[in-house]
């Protein structure tokens, strides 16, 4: 399959320079030779676009910030004009192991229309996990429960593989201009989308910590800004909300009702 590895990045010059290589190889050396990397420049004032370039990447640039998911989806219609079968969408922070977009596209290939690498899988290696972190997941994956049918583990997690058709549809019925994108993508899917996708999760590590020597992952996951994370409590739960919103405004109630009738049951 021709595979587009999709990368928003902001002022991410010196985590692509140590995550590009190692993502170029497994790209080069497995997958297509038709596949290939595009990084999306979302108004860095550092060397991300000349980094990307430096790597033999595509890459496109926003003229000013304009967020994760405008640049999602100018990755998505770089995919559709390029007759790509398969986006993949990774964090440009080096924070997802390259090694397993092979397992997830295996997964695609397999059957799977969206494939999620989870940090919260009953599998997934964990190191250290703040307290805040796991709260955090608790309460979107029991908000985004009660909102749709997923049984997702990890719906904040930002790299997914997803079929054509699936990546058209989130081009077309996207609205989240920043990082609440992928809880806008499950709601859609859930309520727009005919057939509904088939998804699966895949495990992936959760690190943090002094765990710098390890080489699963170019960067930790950050246990720094406790109260900004904190504030994203609300600011996820807004995120769902607007896309419910979105929803009822093309079923005309249907989703109050199927919604009622599931915190009946969760209570």
């Amino acid at each position: 399959m021709k595979v587009l590895v999709v990368i928003a990045a902001c002022n991410d010059a010196a985590s692509l320079d140590r995550f590009l290589p190692k993502l170029s190889q497994v790209v080069k050396k497995r997958l297509s030779k038709r596949s290939r990397i595009l990084v999306i420049d979302d108004g860095s004032s550092d060397q991300t676009y000349r980094v990307a370039k430096k790597h033999g990447c595509l890459a496109l640039r926003n003229s000013e910030n304009l967020g994760i998911g405008m640049s999602l989806r100018r990755g998505y219609q770089k995919a559709v004009d390029g007759g790509y079968d398969v986006v993949a969408t990774m964090d440009a922070d080096g924070q997802h192991d390259q090694n397993f977009l092979l397992r997830m596209i295996e997964q695609v290939e397999n059957g799977a229309d969206i494939a999620i690498a989870s940090r919260y899988h009953p599998d997934s290696e964990r190191i250290e996990v703040p307290l805040d972190r796991d709260l955090l997941n608790i309460a979107v994956t029991a908000q985004m429960r009660v909102a749709t049918g997923w049984n997702v583990t990890d719906p904040l997690c930002g790299f997914w593989v997803m079929r054509r058709h699936c990546f058209e549809f989130a081009l077309k019925h996207g609205r989240q201009e920043r990082y609440g994108v992928h809880l806008e993508h499950l709601v859609k899917f859930w309520y727009l989308a005919t057939p509904r996708p088939k998804l699966v999760e895949i495990p992936h590590p959760a690190i943090y910590g002094n765990h710098g020597t390890r080489e699963l992952l170019t960067r930790e996951y950050s246990p720094a800004n406790k109260e900004t994370r904190v504030d994203r409590f609300g600011t996820h739960a807004l995120h769902i909300i607007e896309a419910l919103d979105d929803v009822k405004r093309v079923l005309h109630g249907t989703v109050d009702r199927e919604m009622s009738e599931r915190r009946k049951h969760t209570k």
